[in-house]
C-alpha cells in the first residue's frame, strides 16, 4: 500500500497545486471535483478489488483534506 500511496499522492499533490495556482478561486472546487470524479472512475473501470481498496479511501482522505464534495449526486 505504501508504494501506492508513494505514486498517487504525489500526483494528486501536483494537481491539486497546479488547480490552485491557474484556476480561479470560484472554480477550484468545481475543477478538484472533476479530477476526483475521473480518478474514481479511472479506479472503479480496472475491475479489480485491490486497487479499489486502497485508493478509494486515499481519494476519499483528499477530498476530506480538501473540503472537496462529491458533486456526482
Amino acid at each position: 500500500m505504501a508504494g501506492i500511496e508513494g505514486v498517487i499522492l504525489p500526483v494528486i499533490e501536483i494537481f491539486m497545486t497546479s488547480i490552485l495556482a491557474n484556476v480561479p478561486d470560484e472554480k477550484v472546487q468545481d475543477v478538484a471535483d472533476d479530477l476526483l470524479d475521473k480518478l474514481e472512475e479511472f479506479v472503479d473501470g480496472t475491475g479489480t478489488k485491490i486497487d479499489d481498496a486502497i485508493l478509494e479511501p486515499i481519494l476519499n482522505k483528499v477530498r476530506a483534506s480538501f473540503g472537496i464534495e462529491d458533486g456526482e449526486d
